[in-house]
């Protein structure tokens, strides 16, 4: 009898252990948007995105729709770097499903972001866009010598030009932040070969062999000769 009853009792005792657990990890119910909460730390899994889960077009816009829509009081801890599971719908998106490296994208001006970046848009969808070769001193998040003025030389060239021209080269198409990597041309001219040439670029980032930095590493040297922007 002892034993039946001693039995029993960890056999509760079991129960009592795993059944909380597994209710954190999974509540049973997806809210209006796929997802759920895990209460154990408050992390929301995107599982099966409804249509409204797919309209959030960033993580941040997602956290703004749980807050909305869910009655989980872990809402209110909620940030971006509690979400996981489905990847959230990105308005800035690559151009082509298999961008061909060589070729060049007629495009237009989205938004000027700095020196070396600016967002298109390519048959129909945004792309962010790194220009290729060249890095420019900071603007945004940082501020360096030089960056203000390199990221109006840019978005002035951009905003001035009739015609737009991304050629992708070298053996990456995206860097690790999934923007694009390309030469950009404006009404037939080289903007990183200009850009270089105004003394307005302070480095190169070189990971393979380039189609045109030789005229870039030739303005480089013109801008130092003559001491352009920051090579005063």
């Amino acid at each position: 009898m002892k034993r039946t009853v001693l039995s029993m009792l960890i056999l509760i005792l079991s129960f009592g252990t795993f059944t909380p657990h597994e209710a954190d990890a999974h509540p049973g119910r997806l809210d209006k948007l796929g997802g759920h909460f895990r209460n154990a730390d408050c992390t929301y899994h995107l599982q099966k995105p409804t249509a409204l889960g797919k309209s959030a077009k960033s993580k941040a816009a997602l956290v703004a729709l749980v807050k909305k829509y869910s009655s989980n009081s872990c809402k209110n801890k909620l940030t971006t770097s509690k979400i996981t599971g489905s990847t959230v719908s990105a308005t800035v998106s690559k151009p082509v499903v298999k961008p061909v490296l060589k070729a060049k994208y007629a495009t237009r001006l989205v938004k000027c972001t700095d020196g070396d970046t600016a967002t298109f848009s390519i048959n129909g969808k945004q792309v962010k866009t790194r220009f290729l070769l060249i890095d420019t001193p900071e603007s945004t998040t940082k501020k360096e010598p030089y960056g203000k003025e390199a990221s109006a030389y840019t978005c002035k060239r951009l905003k001035a030009a009739k015609k737009i021209t991304l050629e992708l080269d070298g053996k990456d198409k995206y860097d690790k932040y999934d923007r694009m990597l390309a030469w950009v041309w404006l009404d037939g001219k080289l903007l990183q070969e200009d850009i270089t040439k105004a003394g307005l670029v302070e480095d190169f980032y070189d990971y393979g062999t380039y189609r045109y930095e030789g005229r870039v590493y030739n303005a480089m040297k013109y801008a130092k000769q003559h001491n352009k922007g920051m090579y005063r």
